[in-house]
């Protein structure tokens, strides 16, 4: 398998203002590499009936992933809306849709 891509793995810091408004203060990026894989089938159509659309799936290192929300690839933004554990103990599935509006494209 081979890890060719680089994505970058993004922590947002969230804050409080003083009404209780959540602000995304700040965030964390960790390049991370990858390998790009198609939403198998049965994948896409379970995320359909939750109305999530996923574009594509990035197989990592689990010691890489430390529960980020997004991952940026080629300069557009992706969120993390499942994970999947295969029979690899090593490695760790993203299933990401395009992210699309505030940060996205």
């Amino acid at each position: 398998m081979e890890y060719s891509e680089i994505i970058y793995l993004i922590n947002l810091v969230k804050e409080e203002d003083e009404i209780g408004n959540i602000l995304a203060s700040s965030e964390t990026r960790n390049k991370c590499y990858a390998k790009k894989q198609s939403v198998k089938t049965n994948e896409f159509y379970s995320a359909v009936e939750v109305g999530l659309t996923p574009s594509c799936e990035f197989v990592i290192k689990k010691l890489n992933y430390n529960g980020e929300e997004e991952i940026e690839w080629n300069n557009e933004r992706y969120q993390v809306i499942r994970t999947i554990d295969p029979k690899n103990k090593f490695d760790i599935v993203l299933v990401c849709a395009r992210k699309i509006g505030i940060n996205g494209s």
